[in-house]
């Protein structure tokens, strides 16, 4: 049998009671932590989309050469989900420790602990054909 084929992990982070809530509603501060994620850990930003939602919320998404970054806030929960996920090969799970204690300083928000999955190929997992199910 072969063995786990690592391509990159994906974290994905539920940020909750969040007291920063000016940078949790604003564009601009958004983009600023998106691009000092980007600039530190040096991850290709190949396209960047965005909405703002009435009467509130942002959804923001960086497309990059590794992979992709998403923010979803939810102002009126003081709540924001965040995802990335990237190919890059890391020892450990400390890059993305890195980010996420960013993310929690940058919002002042409750600790908890982020989920981090190794994504890839496990091969005794198989995919079932359409019509075969």
């Amino acid at each position: 049998m072969s063995a786990f084929v690592s391509t990159g992990k994906h974290m994905i982070c539920d940020l909750t009671n969040i007291r920063n809530l000016h940078r949790l509603e604003s564009m601009e501060s958004m983009h600023l932590l998106l691009e000092d994620i980007c600039n530190k850990y040096d991850f290709t930003i190949l396209q960047k989309t965005q909405h703002t939602f009435s009467p509130q919320g942002i959804t923001i998404l960086y497309m990059l050469s590794e992979s992709h970054i998403s923010i979803h806030t939810f102002p009126e929960q003081q709540y924001l989900a965040f995802d990335i996920y990237t190919c890059r090969h890391y020892e450990d799970d400390s890059i993305y420790m890195e980010i996420y204690n960013k993310l929690v300083n940058w919002f002042k928000c409750d600790r908890s602990l982020p989920t981090i999955l190794s994504r890839g190929i496990r091969p005794e997992i198989r995919t079932v054909e359409l019509g075969s199910y």
